[in-house]
């Protein structure tokens, strides 16, 4: 009798440890087995994707972690393009070709890991592969945005803050879709893509190195689809580069598309450069650039580089649509419009302002006095932290609430969530009293 109670009280005993165990393990039996690995982590409703392994294998855990996202994502923005060109009866057609025929022209030039991560979202998300082309092709189909970097002598510690505005379009919607992603692809730097579901070009990011690039769209007569499209090339700069150098390098050796200027940053070195470019021409600006003070509508200020679409470089300048530029016409024109008057012009402003006190909290105020109503995302590198914030419905990202990163512990986090704390705060700064300088 005692042997059959000690037999029963161990049975029970096991059956315990088994339900509890069950209880506690994550649950990823529906995930195939590259995709375990992988996890989502929650930051006060931001979703914080980690992934890791082969080109396929990103793009498959992506696909299978946020199935449902993508699927939205992907008919929200699509759909969006395809009623926006009213034609009748061919709008959806038109809509298509508009982004098929960069796409085919840009396809020869992007590597084979990029395309295997896309056949590899496509099968795990179940979005048609070409859809997902559509989608990484509209980048280089559209132009806006800002950004500065500031350090040494303008900012209160001497970091370097790396700030960018992405300014798009609110309608679209793409802000319902925003994610974090903590990328580890394999044999290249970890880095952290502050992006949407179903996108793994490169927008807004910062590497293991602690290099951070933004970039800007800055219409030109100078362009041309057969080249590596801006989001891979942003991408590769992340995964390969540890310095502004490497960066620098990427740019200029790689086959260009559209007019684009970049602002790099290296929190490390303290260093930071804007890169203006087009098809065919590259043009580096330093901080307190010698080039700039040439320039009568520039502004160059020490220990700070910012740029809107408005290119500094007279042979890129000439070529230029954006801020009023007009190529059929011998000359440069002055920049005009509000990328200038608001987003350039308005960034000198508020670093003057704030001049030698800069700090996350006073980057943010000069982000959201500069940001249009097609500000869709907003983003301060301040090493280790990062500051995200995402348009809400039609308010624009930077009025909404920064959710602050550990960056540090983003890049420590591997595949087990167990052992990644979650840091998260809020940050909400008023930008009802805050008016910036005119600046002539």
């Amino acid at each position: 009798m005692r042997g059959e109670g000690r037999s029963r009280t161990l049975e029970l005993r096991q059956r315990l440890l088994l339900v509890i165990f069950v209880v506690l393990t994550p649950h990823t039996s529906h995930l195939t087995p590259d995709v375990e690995a992988a996890h989502i982590e929650y930051h006060e409703g931001l979703p914080v994707v980690f992934l890791e392994g082969s080109p396929y294998e990103l793009g498959r855990q992506h696909g299978e972690l946020l199935k449902d996202s993508i699927q939205q994502a992907v008919g929200q923005i699509l759909g969006y393009f395809r009623r926006y060109l009213k034609i009748p009866l061919i709008g959806p057609l038109a809509a298509n070709w508009w982004l098929d025929r960069p796409w085919a022209h840009a396809r020869p030039f992007i590597p084979n890991d990029y395309l295997e991560e896309l056949r590899g979202l496509a099968e795990g998300s179940g979005v048609p592969l070409r859809e997902l082309w559509r989608i990484h092709a509209i980048p280089d189909r559209t132009y806006a945005c800002s950004s500065f970097a500031a350090w040494g002598k303008a900012t209160r510690d001497g970091r370097l803050i790396h700030t960018r505005n992405l300014d798009w379009n609110i309608e679209v919607g793409i802000q319902r879709y925003a994610t974090v992603f903590v990328v580890r692809p394999q044999g290249k730097h970890a880095f952290v893509n502050v992006g949407w579901a179903g996108f793994i070009g490169v927008l807004t990011g910062i590497n293991e190195q602690r290099a951070s690039i933004g970039q800007i769209g800055a219409e030109t007569a100078d362009l041309s689809y057969r080249g590596l499209p801006m989001v891979f090339l942003m991408r590769r700069i992340l995964e390969e580069a540890q310095d502004v150098e490497d960066a620098m390098r990427i740019v200029q050796d790689s086959p260009r598309t559209v007019g684009v200027n970049y602002v790099v940053a290296d929190a490390k070195a303290r260093r930071a450069v804007a890169i203006e470019t087009t098809r065919k021409s590259v043009a580096v600006f330093e901080a307190d650039d010698p080039k700039e003070h040439a320039v009568s509508y520039a502004k160059p200020i020490v220990d700070c580089v910012f740029r809107a679409d408005t290119a500094m470089d007279a042979t890129i300048r000439e070529r230029q649509i954006a801020s009023g530029g007009d190529p059929t016409m011998p000359g440069l024109e002055p920049p005009t419009g509000s990328a200038y008057q608001v987003r350039y012009l308005g960034q000198a402003a508020g670093i003057l302002a704030h001049y030698g006190k800069l700090n996350a909290k006073r980057a943010i105020k000069i982000a959201q006095a500069i940001a249009p109503s097609s500000n869709v995302q907003s983003v301060i590198f301040a090493w280790p932290e990062a500051w995200i914030a995402n348009a809400h419905e039609t308010t624009r990202a930077a009025h909404t609430t920064y959710h602050r990163l550990d960056l540090e512990q983003l890049f420590k986090a591997r595949t087990s969530p167990e052992e990644f704390e979650v840091r998260s705060m809020k940050f909400e700064v008023s930008s009802s009293n805050f008016e910036l300088p005119t600046l002539n």
